[in-house]
């Protein structure tokens, strides 16, 4: 083969390579359009049939689904994220922080089979940016959503333990007095045992019993039983100290 033939050779070759590469851009381009066709009728869909939608659970969770898939907030109605509050945020309290109180709300609800719907500051603080790869927010801008449910009456206010220990309630629970003596020492650690609080307090094994059972029937305290270590409770909702 001679030196024209390899250089119209790698001329052919070379315009191939552009002709697909343009296909390719053509392509890339057509699959955007779709996309941006797809969420101009989603945006139609969900306000057309917005109360439905909001009743009907299966359908709920379709259209999140369908959001997930096309890079959506899952939240029906919302089309961008909201990485961080804006001035006007800041000024109104409302937007970003509506936001952040809805997925504080549903953190708190998701996780009540485990914890029994107690959480401390600082255990939500971390399942809260655990859900917002690369969007953490401030512990500040929590407080302040934080806020917002309370204000709503969505929960109740603060629990404040005698160490210190500040914890959110998601669900409404009695607690009685001897309900926080435990809760205070459990916030220590992250667990009690029956024989520690016989030693710490001045209660019968009948008083104990009766309120480690709340705990447990609850879902607020785990029970673990270890032959080299003995009946412990944990607390699920206190150990992210």
């Amino acid at each position: 083969m001679g030196l024209r033939d390899i250089e119209k050779k790698i001329k052919v070759k070379s315009a191939f390579q552009v002709k697909e590469a343009e296909l390719m851009i053509k392509e890339l381009e057509q699959m955007i359009d779709n996309i941006s066709e797809v969420k101009k009728q989603l945006k139609k869909f969900e306000k057309k049939h917005g109360d439905k939608i909001s009743e009907n659970k299966d359908y709920y969770e379709k259209l999140s689904n369908l959001r997930e898939e096309l890079g959506l907030p899952t939240e029906i109605g919302r089309f961008d994220w909201k990485e961080a509050p804006t001035l006007k945020d800041k000024l109104t309290g409302k937007g970003f922080y509506d936001i952040l109180a809805n997925e504080l709300l549903e953190i708190g609800q998701q996780l009540i089979p485990d914890n029994g719907g107690i959480m401390a500051i600082g255990e939500l603080f971390t399942q809260l940016n655990k859900i917002r790869p690369g969007r953490m927010v401030s512990i500040d801008d929590m407080y302040r959503s934080l806020d917002k449910l309370i204000n709503s009456q969505l929960i109740p206010p603060y629990r404040v333990l005698d160490s210190g220990l500040k914890i959110i309630e998601f669900v409404p629970v009695e607690f009685s007095p001897d309900h926080d003596v435990i809760l205070n020492y459990a916030s220590r650690v992250g667990f009690v045992t029956k024989e520690d609080l016989l030693m710490r307090t001045s209660w019968t094994e009948e008083r104990i019993d009766r309120c480690l059972k709340f705990f447990e029937d609850n879902s607020i305290a785990r029970v673990d039983r270890s032959y080299s270590e003995g009946v412990k409770f944990w607390f699920p909702g206190l150990m992210g100290l």
